[in-house]
């Protein structure tokens, strides 16, 4: 799913959210960041140190769902071009992100639908 993050207006950068982590409601991927990006404003982590929540200034938005229902969002920004900048969206409550991933791989290697089809 691709998703793009914002603050205010402009936008941050666009992610492709490509892995769960179903009992904790994340999803995470490598982000582009855009020509507006700041380091110093948008990541939580900068080369694995953790300077701060900015995710509270952040908007998560999917074209086919609007803004998305996120508890937190965090970026992590590294040098390495192996690693580069990853998107991570903590979602508030599991109806929610089932709603989003129930199709995924990774939720359903985690939730295998039961034998009587539900």
């Amino acid at each position: 799913m691709q998703v793009s993050v914002y603050e205010g207006e402009m936008l941050v950068g666009t992610a492709v959210l490509e892995h769960l982590d179903p009992p904790m409601g994340m999803a995470f991927g490598p982000c582009l960041p855009s020509d507006r990006y700041n380091r110093d404003r948008h990541a939580n982590t900068v080369e694995g140190e953790y300077v701060g929540d900015r995710g509270q200034l952040l908007a998560a938005i999917v074209v086919q769902h609007g803004t998305l229902e996120t508890a937190s969002i965090a970026i992590e920004d590294w040098s390495s071009p192996g690693l580069g900048v990853q998107l991570t969206l903590f979602f508030k409550d599991g109806e929610n992100f089932a709603a989003l991933f129930a199709e995924h791989p990774d939720y359903k290697a985690y939730y295998p639908p039961l034998d009587n089809g539900s």
